[in-house]
C-alpha cells in the first residue's frame, strides 16, 4: 500500500463516501481494467438513454449544432464528458507543453489504482477536478447563473484608465518620469549618445528643460528613441518597485536573449505605488503581465515552437493550411483573407507582449528592436510588388490584414507606400474581371485591415500626418469598392484606455476607420466581471469588441494561461447582458462602414436596448492549423489534472479543402483548474466565486455579429 499526501488523500475518501456505487466497481477484483471501462460505459449509457436523450443524441452525434448545444442540461454536459472519458481511456496524446512527450488519459485507471492503494501518489488537482465532475454528474453541483446586477457589481472592481483617481496619479508617475528623462538627455548631450532632435542647448535650465520634455512627450518618435531596454532601467523608471524574484527572472531573461522594450508612456500607466496605498490594488495587473516575463517563458526560450502550424511558410510549399505561399511575408489559413506582413520597421512593435504569438520569430532574430536596422532594404519595393501580385491574382483573396510586429510601427512614408500598393492591386483586379466572363471573375476587394497595438503602448503615434494618409486611403478606397477599412487593436483592460489612448481612436474614427478589439484573456483580463467592463469602456470610446482571446502557446505561456472552461463560463454568465436583440441586427451591419459616427451607432442601440455593452465579440482560441474555434469537447485529463479538449473547426465560415481530411485538433492545456484559481486568488479574487468553471467541459462557437459583415457575400 502507498500512501498518499494529506491533501489528495481527504480528496479520496470524499469521492469514495460520495459514491458508494462507483466505488464498489473499481475495488471489485473481478474485473481488470478493461472490463471495468466497459461495465462504466453502459452504466451509464442506460441512464442517459433513459433520463438524458438530448445529451445521449449530442454524445452520440446523432443531434449536433447549435440549438443542439445550448438544450443540454448541467448534468447532460457531465454525463458526455464521462463517456468521452471512457471512450479515450489510456489514449495517449502527444503534449506540446512537453514538448511532444506523450502522456496518457487514464482518469479510471489512475482512480482504481488509487482507491486499490497501489498508486505511488497523486496530484491533488486532478482528484479536485474528478471530485466536481462526480458532483456534478450526481446533480450535486449545479449552474448558478449570475444576474445582471451581479455582474455589474463585478464590473465596478474594475478602474478604467478615464477615472479621475487613476488620471491623477498616472500623472504624477509622468511627471517622475520626465525627471529621469531630463537627466538621461542631459546625460546623453555630454556624451556621443545626443539625439539631432531631442537635445538641450546649451544653459538650458531646469524649467525650459521640463517644457520641452513635456512637449516631446506628445511624439511618438520621441518615446521610441527613449524606449527603456534594460530590467534595470524597468525598474528605474517604475521607481524601485519591482519585487526581487521578479528582478531576477527578468535579468536571466535579457540573459537568455529576450529583449526588453517598453516607452516612457506605458510605463507610466502602470501603478508604483505599495499594495497598500492604492485603491484597487491590482487594477494594473494587465499590464504587468506584457511588461513582466515569467520563469516558464525564460525557461522555454530557444526552444519556442510557432503555434499556429500554417505560420511556418516555405516559398512555393503549402503550409499547413493547404496553401502555396511566395514568401514569409504572406501567412493564410482561410480562403477570403490572408495576413501582409511587410519588410518595415512593421516587424517591430511598441513594446513585447509577454504572450507574443510571435516569440518564435524574436527567438530566431526575425523581430526585434534594432528599429535602425528595420528600415526598408533596397529589395523591399519588388518584394512589395510581387506580394500584390500574388493577392492580385488569387481567385478567394477579398480582405488583407497588414500586421508585424505591428502595422503602424512602420513609418508614415512605407505606410502610404503599402497602401498605394494595396489600392493600385484592388483597382487592378477589379479592372480584370471586366475583361472575364460572370463565371470566372476573382473576390474583389472589400475589406483592408490594420493590425495594432500602438493605441496601447504608444497612442502618440496616432499624429495628424498619419490621420490624413489613413484618411485619404478611405476615401479612394471606397471608390473602388473596399467598403470597410478597420484598425485591428489589442486592449486587454479597461486601464488600458487611457485619455491618449481615447484621443488616439477619436481621432481614428473621424478619419473614417473602425477600431475594432481582440483582447487576450490572460489570468489577470479573466477576472469576474473584467472583461465584460473591458467592452463598456471600449464601447464609451467607439470601439467594437472583435475577439475575446484565449492565451496561446505551450508552457511558455501557462502564467498567463486562463483555461478554456473559464472563457466558457465568461461567455455565458458575464458576455449575456451585453447580448444585442435580434431588432437590430440590420442596423448594426452599417457601423463600420459608417466609422466616424460610430460612437453616436453604439449609444443608440445600447440605450435602446438597456444593455451596458454590446456583446459583439466571440470568445475563442486559434488553432495550430485550423482556424478560430470555441467548439470542443473534454475528452481527457492528465495524471496532473491538466485537461485534453478536442476541437472541431469553426463551422460558421468556410476553410481551405485541407480542413476536410484534418482531424479533430487536440490541445492539452498548460496547467489544471485548480491551479488557475490559486492563481486568481493570488491577485485578489474569491474563487468561489468562480465555482461553476469545473462544470463547462464543453462549449460552441458563437455566430458572427452581424456588425462585421457589412455587406452581403
Amino acid at each position: 500500500m502507498h500512501t498518499l499526501h494529506e491533501e489528495s488523500s481527504v480528496l479520496l475518501r470524499i469521492i469514495q463516501e460520495e459514491n458508494p456505487l462507483l466505488t464498489s466497481y473499481f475495488l471489485d477484483d473481478s474485473t481488470d481494467d478493461a472490463a471495468l471501462v466497459s461495465l462504466l460505459r453502459a452504466h451509464y449509457s442506460r441512464i442517459m438513454q433513459r433520463e438524458f436523450p438530448k445529451a445521449w443524441a449530442y454524445y452520440s452525434g446523432t443531434e449536433q449544432g447549435e440549438a443542439a448545444f445550448y438544450k443540454l442540461t448541467w448534468r447532460s454536459f457531465a454525463f458526455i464528458r464521462i463517456m468521452d472519458y471512457l471512450d479515450h481511456e489510456s489514449q495517449a496524446y502527444p503534449d506540446g507543453n512537453l514538448h511532444g512527450s506523450t502522456v496518457v488519459s487514464r482518469p479510471i485507471g489512475l482512480l482504481r489504482k488509487l482507491m486499490k492503494g497501489t498508486a505511488e501518489n497523486c496530484d491533488a488537482d486532478f482528484l479536485l477536478d474528478m471530485l466536481h465532475l462526480l458532483r456534478q454528474l450526481n446533480g450535486k453541483e449545479n449552474q448558478d447563473i449570475p444576474t445582471r446586477n451581479t455582474v455589474m457589481q463585478w464590473m465596478d472592481r474594475h478602474p478604467s484608465g478615464l477615472d479621475p483617481e487613476v488620471i491623477r496619479w498616472r500623472e504624477q508617475n509622468k511627471s517622475r518620469i520626465i525627471k529621469l528623462l531630463i537627466d538621461r538627455i542631459r546625460k546623453d548631450s555630454d556624451g556621443h549618445g545626443a539625439s539631432a532632435t531631442y537635445t538641450f542647448p546649451q544653459g538650458t535650465s531646469d524649467a525650459d528643460a521640463r517644457r520641452l520634455v513635456v512637449r516631446w512627450w506628445r511624439e511618438d518618435r520621441f518615446h521610441l528613441r527613449h524606449a527603456i531596454r534594460s530590467s534595470a532601467e524597468v525598474n528605474r523608471y517604475l521607481d524601485n518597485s519591482i519585487d526581487e524574484k521578479t528582478l531576477r527572472i527578468m535579468r536571466e531573461a535579457e540573459e537568455r536573449g529576450i529583449p526588453v522594450f517598453a516607452t516612457p508612456y506605458f510605463l507610466s500607466l502602470v501603478d508604483t505605488r505599495p499594495i497598500g496605498q492604492r485603491e484597487h490594488p491590482f487594477a494594473d495587473e494587465v499590464l504587468r503581465g506584457y511588461l513582466f516575463y515569467s520563469q516558464d517563458l525564460v525557461d522555454e526560450f530557444g526552444t519556442i515552437n510557432a503555434w499556429e502550424k500554417e505560420d511556418v511558410v516555405e516559398p512555393g510549399k503549402p503550409n499547413a493550411a493547404g496553401w502555396i505561399l511566395p514568401s514569409h511575408h504572406i501567412h493564410r489559413r482561410y480562403p477570403d483573407v490572408a495576413i501582409f506582413i511587410p519588410d518595415t520597421m512593421g516587424r517591430a512593435c511598441g513594446g513585447l507582449c509577454a504572450y507574443c504569438q510571435r516569440m518564435y520569430d524574436f527567438q530566431n532574430g526575425r523581430f526585434n528592436f534594432n528599429l535602425d536596422k528595420l528600415r526598408p532594404r533596397k529589395q523591399w519595393p519588388e518584394i512589395l510588388h510581387e506580394t500584390m501580385i500574388y493577392f492580385r491574382t488569387d481567385p478567394y483573396l477579398e480582405d488583407i490584414l497588414i500586421t508585424g510586429g505591428d502595422a503602424l510601427m512602420s513609418s508614415v512614408s512605407s505606410l502610404r507606400t503599402i497602401l498605394d500598393a494595396v489600392l493600385h492591386m484592388a483597382s487592378d483586379k477589379k479592372r480584370d474581371n471586366l475583361g472575364r466572363p460572370a463565371t470566372q471573375r476573382l473576390a474583389e476587394f472589400r475589406r483592408v485591415r490594420l493590425g495594432t497595438k500602438l493605441p496601447v503602448y504608444l497612442p502618440q503615434r496616432v499624429n495628424k500626418e498619419l490621420v490624413e494618409v489613413l484618411r485619404n486611403f478611405r476615401i479612394e478606397a471606397k471608390g473602388i469598392g473596399i467598403t470597410q477599412c478597420i484598425i485591428q487593436t489589442h486592449f486587454s483592460s479597461a486601464m488600458e484606455v487611457s485619455v491618449d489612448s481615447a484621443k488616439a481612436v477619436s481621432r481614428l474614427l473621424e478619419a473614417g476607420w473602425a477600431v475594432t478589439n481582440q483582447e487576450v484573456f490572460t489570468v489577470a483580463a479573466s477576472r469576474r466581471g473584467h472583461s465584460a467592463k473591458l467592452r463598456q469602456v471600449l464601447n464609451d470610446i467607439g470601439v467594437l469588441p472583435y475577439y475575446t482571446f484565449t492565451v496561446k502557446g505551450f508552457k511558455e505561456n501557462r502564467e498567463l494561461f486562463a483555461n478554456n472552461p473559464r472563457s466558457m463560463q465568461e461567455q455565458i454568465e458575464e458576455k449575456s447582458i451585453g447580448r444585442v436583440d435580434l431588432r437590430y441586427h440590420s442596423t448594426m451591419r452599417s457601423f463600420i462602414a459608417d466609422a466616424s459616427n460610430m460612437k453616436v451607432h453604439i449609444d443608440a442601440v445600447r440605450d435602446a436596448d438597456e444593455i451596458p455593452f454590446l456583446a459583439t465579440d466571440r470568445n475563442t482560441i486559434n488553432l495550430p492549423g485550423l482556424g478560430k474555434s470555441n467548439t470542443y469537447r473534454t475528452i481527457g485529463i492528465t495524471d496532473d489534472g491538466r485537461r485534453i479538449l478536442e476541437f472541431q473547426f469553426d463551422h460558421t465560415r468556410s476553410h481551405s479543402t485541407v480542413i476536410e481530411q484534418m482531424d479533430p485538433v487536440v490541445i492539452i492545456e498548460s496547467k489544471p483548474i485548480a491551479r488557475y484559481l490559486r492563481q486568481l486568488e493570488g491577485i485578489g479574487e474569491d474563487p468561489d466565486e468562480y465555482a461553476s468553471i469545473w462544470g463547462y467541459s464543453a462549449g460552441y462557437l458563437e455566430m458572427r455579429n452581424p456588425v462585421f459583415e457589412g455587406m452581403s457575400r
